[in-house]
């Protein structure tokens, strides 16, 4: 989709969920948007726009179906075009049948978010909305939400224009004292403390967003323990359906399981893993690799002990495996032994067949991940797009600093805080090109 008339050429598209429900919508965005839905309808005119009119829809003097129309006249509406909005009964013939008619009176289906893209292109959102709205969709906990709909209202979207606008007058000091030598004499101890200090704060926000992606992504937590402690009951016990296979034979789980669990709003993959001890069977041995891969990728470990037993040689060995990593040790099977004898003061006792002392063992895993929650609440960068833009600008100005501190003329210092802004504006989307614009909008789904 290039140019004006790709931005005002007429498209359609269902932008209801699939299956059957009360009501379907259908929208209508461009240039012959108003005149489709006018003749279907039988309407003469608009009489007012954003209201709703009950019309009965006729093709070729057949009945498709009553609907309530909404007509939204540019710029006054979601995408900056005339948009239509039809509420049709949600039964899936009928919705389909309705588009149908529209495709055959000249409009062409949209693409996957291309509504949302001419909104972008129309200069109704930014490019951190535009990601925004697709977050909202895809919001898999209240955090997550609460972020994606702040980045909406613009809260990222703030930030980032105020570093634009201190870099900017960072570069217009410099380029005063390039181009009048003789007439503006500027201060460079000033010039390098604001760069400093915007540099500062860049640097932080990179090392918060880093931790804070994970609350739209999931924060990754892992179960691991000896065969036969009591994983694979834990992780159905979290998840509250039986995912993994339960025995009381040692080795059950031979391959990393996997689900998805809110804990008070905040999102956690978990993953239940192959019991992790020394063997000499190939297949548990490959098992074991791919529950020490996961320990590496984790946010937080649920070191899962068997209270009935006491540490063991085999407990010490998963210790000395994951002893530098954010664990907590969880012992478990209280109700038939215990035998706790290591970790008591930093542990969490559970019967993870009974669900005892599971809202401990949750209130304890929060406290663990509270700095990924606070760094995560005031980073407001939702996508790897973002974070990985914010690090380039991290890099320049870092390397400016660097060659301030060097000596180096203000022109060459200068070339980095040009590079700088340039990944701002096309972190908004001041700059972007069609191919950034397709990764992003595929994602979403079509009629929005």
């Amino acid at each position: 989709m290039k140019g004006v008339k790709a931005l005002r050429d007429t498209i359609a598209a269902i932008s209801s969920p699939k299956g059957t429900g009360a009501i379907a919508i259908i929208r209508i965005d461009g240039e012959k948007s108003h005149e489709i839905a006018k003749k279907l309808s039988g309407m003469s005119k608009i009489e007012e726009y954003r209201k709703v009119y009950h019309r009965s829809l006729l093709y070729n003097n057949e009945l498709l179906d009553d609907v309530n129309i909404v007509f939204y006249k540019s710029p006054n509406s979601y995408t900056g075009n005339d948009l239509v909005e039809i509420y049709c009964h949600g039964g899936i013939l009928v919705t389909h049948k309705i588009l149908d008619v529209i495709l055959k009176s000249g409009a062409r289906l949209a693409e996957r978010g291309e509504f949302t893209k001419r909104a972008f292109l129309n200069g109704k959102l930014s490019l951190i909305q535009a990601e925004a709205i697709y977050q909202i969709i895809e919001a898999k906990s209240e955090m997550s939400l609460k972020i994606s709909l702040e980045n909406l209202k613009g809260k990222l979207g703030k930030e980032i224009e105020d570093y634009r606008e201190r870099l900017l007058k960072i570069l217009a000091e410099i380029e005063v004292s390039i181009d009048y030598p003789d007439d503006i004499e500027s201060d460079v101890e000033l010039i390098f403390k604001e760069l400093v200090a915007i540099s500062n704060i860049i640097d932080k926000k990179v090392e918060n967003s880093k931790k804070g992606l994970h609350l739209s992504s999931g924060i990754v937590m892992t179960i691991v323990g000896k065969p036969n402690s009591g994983k694979s009951t834990l992780l159905n016990r979290l998840l509250y359906e039986d995912r993994a296979i339960v025995t009381d034979i040692p080795g059950t789980t031979r391959d990393v399981i996997k689900g998805e669990i809110d804990i008070n709003g905040i999102h956690f993959i978990i993953a239940d893993t192959a019991g992790i001890r020394e063997t000499d069977d190939f297949v548990e041995k490959i098992g074991i690799e791919r529950s020490l891969n996961e320990v590496k990728k984790s946010d937080i470990i649920l070191f899962v002990l068997d209270s009935s037993t006491g540490f063991t040689e085999e407990d010490e060995y998963i210790y000395e495996k994951i002893k530098d990593y954010n664990f907590i040790p969880v012992w478990n099977k209280c109700d038939f032994g215990k035998k706790v004898n290591r970790f008591e003061n930093i542990s969490v006792k559970i019967s993870a067949l009974s669900g005892e002392g599971l809202r401990d063992l949750e209130m304890k895993i929060l406290e663990r991940v509270e700095d990924i929650v606070k760094s995560g609440e005031s980073s407001h960068v939702t996508t790897q797009r973002q974070l990985e833009i914010l690090e380039r600008v991290k890099m320049h100005l870092n390397n400016a600093r660097e060659n301030f501190e060097k000596g180096f003329e203000l022109d060459i210092i200068s070339i980095d805080i040009r590079k700088a802004l340039d990944e701002l504006d096309i972190l908004v989307g001041r700059k972007f090109g069609e191919d950034l614009l397709d990764t992003i909008f595929s994602n979403f789904c079509v009629g929005k």
